[in-house]
């Protein structure tokens, strides 16, 4: 079962987090433990160079006037201990605490130039930081002496001990808290999601028509695009079941003409059964056309209506190149608009064709308006009557009975227009014939 985006952005999160904090917590604990081996270094040193201004030297031996610089150095185990040795290891001086304490000092009198520092770490006894300094005590150069000085680590090392549980306790308690406040945060941020989810559910069970409008910006246009699916559908399912209710209607009457006429005789009854049968082929051919409208497109590419006519130009004047007719294409080159290519080709085809039929010699085909998109296909024929205009949108009127046809091509257009909340307008053109102007949207 693959993880849902809630629980993927925490353990991202997690990740991400515990790993910064933790090369965080590394960083700072060096550095912080460098802090106190540098500290600890700096108080020895201190106490070095104490020493070394305390110091009486009478020639035979060292020797300390009144109390020792720092008070530790004369009491037992108090954790800071020195000594002073000459040349070749002997010892020339120890404090008291090194004394009762039976300190051991490493062997780094012979080893050390004068003026230089050396600070290190000792464990044969016990752990200590020891910070040992050779400086020239006399005449000669040989007249060496190394003054050493040692301190017990745990203090330090209790110190560094301390601060990095604090510091892992705490980068701990952060990783927490951020961890519970991006699951605040991310619940939050994805509820208008839970809501769709469930506003969908209960679409596909029935409980609901649409989805809320109170999506935020980055769903809204997810939203809109479901809403339109779901009335697509709706259409489509409402538009089957009217055709087929309207087809087995308008069946009855024909089918009823026809048993009848069979029963009393065909041979009487040829010119009967013939307008019967073609009443039923335009009641059929007129539903099931309204059956196939594909109605607004939810997804889909735009169509591009002046490549549409184009091609509609060069087929018709090949149909009625006996007539000589002038079709001008004056529609803008990008005029697209959003809906199934079958339908808008269905609607200009079926306008165009009636053009063809009715004009003397020019056809134009212009845009009007690209929002909402309003498209006027204009004749030099001899128009339509303003109180037939109306009419000749219903199925099966026409205003000429001397042209071939059934009266259900305007009809269509009428359906699928209206299957894209658009309409049909009839006027009369410029040309001085008709101008019907198709408006979507």
């Amino acid at each position: 079962m693959k993880a849902g985006i809630q629980t993927r952005l925490l353990i991202l999160t997690t990740v991400v987090l515990g790993t910064f904090l933790t090369l965080a917590g590394v960083v700072l604990d060096r550095s912080f433990k460098a802090s106190v081996l540098t500290n600890a270094e700096e108080q020895l040193r201190i106490v070095i160079y104490s020493l070394m201004g305390a110091v009486e030297d009478d020639g035979a031996s060292l020797r300390f006037d009144g109390a020792l610089p720092e008070p530790r150095l004369s009491q037992p185990e108090s954790g800071l201990y020195a000594t002073v040795t000459a040349r070749h290891g002997l010892t020339a001086w120890q404090s008291p605490s090194a004394l009762t304490s039976s300190v051991h000092f490493p062997e780094s009198a012979d080893s050390l130039a004068a003026g230089d520092f050396v600070f290190f770490s000792f464990d044969e006894q016990a752990a200590r930081f020891i910070l040992s300094y050779a400086v020239i005590w006399g005449d000669t150069e040989d007249a060496v002496l190394t003054f050493t000085v040692a301190t017990d680590q745990q203090p330090f090392q209790a110190e560094i001990q301390g601060f990095r549980r604090n510091l892992y306790v705490g980068l701990g308690a952060v990783t927490v808290f951020f961890v519970l406040a991006q699951w605040l945060a991310v619940r939050v941020g994805l509820r208008p999601l839970r809501t769709m989810a469930a506003e969908v559910r209960a679409l596909e069970e029935g409980q609901r028509e649409s989805l809320s409008e109170d999506y935020p910006k980055e769903l809204q246009g997810l939203a809109e695009n479901l809403d339109r699916f779901v009335a697509h559908e709706h259409r489509s399912r409402s538009r089957y079941r009217r055709a087929m209710e309207d087809l087995a209607h308008s069946l009855k009457t024909p089918l009823a003409v026809i048993r009848n006429a069979l029963a009393e005789g065909a041979d009487q009854q040829q010119e009967l059964l013939g307008e019967q049968l073609d009443r039923m082929e335009s009641t059929v051919t007129h539903q099931l056309s309204r059956a196939a409208v594909s109605g607004p497109v939810v997804v889909g590419r735009a169509v591009n209506v002046f490549t549409l006519v184009d091609r509609l130009v060069r087929a018709l004047q090949k149909a009625y190149g006996d007539r000589g007719l002038e079709l001008i294409n004056e529609l803008p080159p990008d005029l697209s608009v959003r809906a199934d290519e079958r339908d808008v080709m269905e609607m200009l085809g079926n306008l165009l064709e009636n053009a063809c039929k009715y004009t003397h010699s020019k056809i134009e085909v212009r845009a009007l308006s690209t929002t909402p998109v309003i498209i006027e296909i204009a004749d030099d024929g001899p128009g339509i009557d303003p109180e037939l205009r109306q009419e000749v949108l219903n199925r099966g009127t026409r205003a000429d009975v001397l042209q071939p046809g059934q009266g259900i091509g305007l009809a269509m257009v009428q359906d699928l227009l209206a299957a894209y909340e658009g309409h049909l307008e009839i006027t009369e053109s410029s040309l001085g014939g008709a101008s019907m102007r198709l408006v979507l949207g």
